[in-house]
């Protein structure tokens, strides 16, 4: 039994190291005037479809010491919110909801802190 260890030990390592020797690359469409990797093209359009999505941001609202508050941040005419969230003043304030309603981003945070504390939402909005 203790001599197939290093058997098959000795056997993977082979293996391995075939498997890299043979191993070899080619020039992809890249290096090739007039051709557009598909990669390429996908990230080009994501980054057109992530243009026409505008990042707003709400008020500052005052979360006093063991209260939970909301902030509310609303998209512009004619768009709507594909998602958002908010930002703290301190690690002590835990937001405990985040959610569309209607055109606008609403979250609620809790300050376990012993002074105020701040909340802001953002939205982020395109045109449907």
């Amino acid at each position: 039994m203790k001599r197939r260890t290093p058997i098959l030990a000795m056997t993977a390592l082979a293996a391995l190291a075939i498997g890299t020797a043979t191993a070899t690359a080619e020039d992809g469409p890249k290096n090739k005037p007039g051709i557009v990797a598909p990669s390429q093209q996908k990230a080009e359009k994501d980054a057109d479809s992530l243009a026409a999505h505008n990042q707003f941001f709400g008020d500052f609202v005052t979360v006093e010491p063991n209260t939970n508050r909301a902030a509310t941040v609303t998209c512009p005419a004619g768009q709507v919110p594909t998602g958002g969230g908010g930002t703290t003043s301190a690690i002590r304030v835990f937001f405990t909801d985040s959610f569309a309603s209607g055109r606008s981003w609403v979250i609620r945070g809790t300050n376990t802190n012993s002074v105020n504390e701040s909340i802001r939402a953002f939205v982020i909005c395109t045109t449907p």
